[in-house]
């Protein structure tokens, strides 16, 4: 077992929505291709759950929203100074 593996998150994205970020970037490209994000997801969703790393859906979640989530997932302590 890894020594920090209590620690990891998976993070995923609805495929729909990865495929409209993709196509900003390299618009009509295998990189950005519908079936290419449903694929890449799918498998990258099967080995977490094989592995047995919690999965975080970030589809509708800020990056402020992300941070909190995996915070108190994860028992961090905030220190305020």
């Amino acid at each position: 077992m890894l020594p920090h593996k209590d620690r990891l998150f998976g993070l995923t994205i609805n495929p729909e929505r990865l495929h409209k970020i993709r196509e900003e970037r390299r618009p009509d490209s295998k990189y950005s291709a519908l079936e290419n994000c449903r694929y890449e997801v799918r498998e990258c969703e099967h080995l977490l759950e094989r592995e047995g790393i919690p999965i975080l859906d970030t589809t509708e979640k800020s990056i402020e929203e992300i941070a909190t989530t995996i915070s108190y997932r994860a028992k961090l302590r905030r220190h305020v100074y």
